[in-house]
């Protein structure tokens, strides 16, 4: 029979595991967390993980709904009867799961639930603003770890879209296509007189290519400086340190994506070495500075 510390072992490399099953940067983020905070991010994080695998890889959208269920439930149930599953033991043995608000949590599982099957953008804002609804109650679930003096999730505005468009891109790319381009918006395809259907199929034709240039630029003009500065909330302390270095380093890989390379994104953005290392370093260093 496995000991107490084999279980919990056991249980945090499930949680590793899935984590790096989709964003494999915080494998390097985690580093520069506030060491009382890193080991709750981890379960938590798997979870997120864990609610973006239900959106990327299904068949049918209402087994899908029904695993969305699931993990709602669990997350209300768990504080009062406990939980089987890794993740949630996690987060209750690290505390975490005592300090996530219901609120948040409904909104993270309801913003998942409308991705199943998703509606269009009409255009680019439409488009920042849809990704900065897949992160804030992400930036809120982490924020909470920090009780009653955190700061608000408002604060990193000027780096939710950054992150909620690496999500999209990481969550389409196993869906069948036309859906993995979903996200595209409706006037970006009519000014290049191009369809969904047609990018799947032709990656590489030159009004695809242009859409992707396109649209690459406006997204590098989302946060308040360019991909490659020091892109940081207005306070840029501990409670939001490891946001920072976070969605620097997707900002930094957002940035190497090529518009004739669409199907490579996700693989772009999963990209870890000593580049994204030193990249890390110094988004830390510069918000401990301030």
């Amino acid at each position: 029979m496995a000991s107490t510390d084999q279980i919990e072992t056991n249980e945090l490399k499930f949680c590793w595991e899935q984590v790096l099953k989709t964003n494999r940067l915080f494998r390097i983020s985690q580093v520069f967390a506030p060491a009382d905070r890193a080991a709750q991010l981890v379960p938590l994080y798997a979870l997120f993980a864990a609610v973006e695998e239900v959106c990327s890889d299904f068949s049918e959208e209402e087994v899908a709904r029904r695993k969305l269920d699931w993990w709602r439930n669990e997350c209300t149930l768990s504080n009062t009867h406990g939980s089987d599953h890794p993740i949630l033991r996690q987060l209750e043995r690290t505390g975490a799961l005592y300090a996530l608000p219901r609120d948040s949590l409904e909104r993270l599982f309801a913003d998942a639930e409308s991705r199943l099957d998703p509606m269009p953008p009409e255009h680019p804002e439409g488009l920042r603003e849809r990704c900065r609804q897949i992160s804030r109650p992400q930036f809120e679930l982490e924020l909470s770890l920090w009780g009653d003096s955190r700061p608000e999730a408002q604060s990193c505005d000027s780096i939710a879209a950054v992150s909620g468009l690496a999500q999209i891109m990481r969550e389409t790319v196993r869906r069948r296509a036309p859906g993995n381009y979903w996200w595209l918006p409706l006037s970006l395809l009519a000014r290049h007189g191009v369809s969904r259907p047609e990018i799947s199929r032709d990656e590489s034709a030159v009004p695809v290519q242009a859409l992707f240039t396109e649209l690459l630029g406006t997204c590098r003009n989302w946060a308040p400086q360019p991909f490659g500065g020091g892109v940081l909330p207005q306070r840029a302390d501990a409670a939001t340190r490891h946001l920072s270095v976070l969605s620097q380093l997707q900002a930094h890989a957002l940035r190497r994506l090529r518009p004739d390379q669409p199907t490579r994104f996700a693989a772009e953005l999963n990209r870890v070495g000593l580049p994204q290392l030193y990249q890390a370093w110094r988004v830390a260093r510069q918000a401990r500075a301030r």
